[in-house]
């Protein structure tokens, strides 16, 4: 056992369990399929697992903390499930992380990660899931022939799973759907678990039940070719990685065949000094630059896709109160303004609203909208729909919107 034991990045849940509050502990690295539940207590406990403290400090600072002496066996003994699921940042950990790796690297795709949960496995059953949230009154209509010249320039959809955000995906894409098809889709989608850089690509196709998007390699390698950093070091997040498969599922069902370039974008606002452009951090300068100029450079049509969602607040978050309809009437007005300065092509001004308040509302999508309202440079664009997605009791919520850029 580690002498200062650390609790690696792992998903933690609130539930309920036998009637009361608890936590679900997963591997989002799928490493293993075992997972945990532990008292709603023993969250604080897992809070002081971070690598700083030996056992005998965790037990004075849980003492002090709670006012209770938590036994040494008591400690020992939650460590070593933690040790058997994989969840300690420790060498049997690191063994298992590079096996997997290896593994991804050897594959020439990569495989749905949610087919079969998130949406059907059945290519009939997701078309006609698709389909439906078109359907009025929430939703846009079916699409209805081209009304535009030219492929659009961008859209921002969500990355909510489906069945809690599918009409405000149909928003976007139903702009999308009555374009010219763009020959390339560049996705920027969110790092949900830790990076070494603050940018990865990936080379694989994305196979989803809807058939096999190809990842478009060229491109992929003239942004490399433009960046001081390896944007392949960090590809293995990508496995599991929600937001651009999402994307895909979309494209697939409105245009069939189609060519991709997966992006995922890590949160970098607590690396900017207070007063600074997120410009001044050397990765994102440069990412932006080389965006911008392999797409100027390009010789087809490409549409940037941002995969965003916005507020999230609520217990499951670490608040500590729930969801009253006060709060969701302040985290519309709050958002709204956040997707005015994105329309309006302003992502400085998008930036310093994330700032201002220390990003009070969790907004974990800012990235892959700075980077890509950075690289279109002078665009403007319609805020085309905006929901909330409540859980629970009323215990937290999560909050979206689709805009689009002719």
């Amino acid at each position: 056992m580690e002498e200062r034991p650390k609790l690696r990045t792992i998903d933690i849940v609130p539930i309920q369990f036998d009637g009361r509050p608890h936590l679900l502990l997963r591997d989002p690295f799928q490493l293993t399929d075992k997972m945990l539940i532990v008292s709603a207590q023993t969250g604080l406990l897992l809070a002081l697992l971070d690598g700083t403290r030996t056992l005998r400090e965790i037990q004075v600072d849980l003492m002090r903390l709670t006012g209770e002496f938590v036994m040494s066996d008591q400690i020992e003994g939650l460590l070593r499930q933690l040790d058997e699921c994989l969840f300690l940042e420790n060498e049997r950990f690191r063994e298992a992380l590079d096996l997997a790796i290896a593994e991804f690297r050897k594959t020439s795709f990569r495989q749905s990660s949610l087919a079969g949960s998130a949406y059907p496995s059945d290519t009939s059953s997701l078309r006609a899931m698709l389909d439906s949230f078109f359907e009025p009154p929430k939703g846009p209509g079916r699409p209805e022939g081209q009304k535009y010249l030219r492929p659009l320039k961008a859209i921002v959809a969500p990355h909510i799973d489906l069945s809690r955000g599918g009409v405000t995906y149909a928003w976007a894409y139903k702009d999308l759907a009555e374009a010219p098809p763009a020959n390339l889709f560049v996705i920027l989608g969110i790092a949900h678990y830790p990076m070494e850089n603050l940018f990865a690509a990936t080379t694989k196709d994305f196979i989803t039940p809807l058939g096999r998007a190809q990842t478009d390699v060229g491109f992929i390698e003239a942004l490399r070719k433009r960046c001081g950093f390896d944007l392949l070091a960090d590809e293995f997040v990508h496995k599991y990685e929600h937001s651009v498969e999402l994307q895909v599922v979309w494209l697939q069902h409105l245009l069939d065949e189609v060519r991709i370039v997966p992006i995922v974008c890590a949160g970098f606002e607590h690396l900017v000094e207070l007063g600074e452009s997120p410009m001044s951090l050397v990765q994102v300068r440069e990412f932006v630059e080389a965006l911008r100029s392999t797409l100027s450079e390009w010789d087809e049509p490409v549409t940037v896709i941002a995969s965003v969602d916005l507020s999230h607040l609520g217990l499951r978050f670490g608040d500590r109160h729930p969801i009253t309809p006060s709060i969701l009437r302040w985290l519309e007005s709050e958002d709204r303004l956040f997707l005015e300065k994105v329309a309006g092509g302003d992502e400085e001004g998008m930036f310093y609203l994330i700032r201002s308040d220390h990003n009070s509302r969790r907004v974990d999508a800012y990235p892959a909208l700075y980077v890509m309202l950075k690289a279109l440079g002078e665009v403007r664009g319609e805020i085309r729909h905006y929901d909330q997605s409540v859980e629970g009791r009323n215990e937290s919520v999560v909050t979206f919107g689709a805009v689009v850029f002719p």
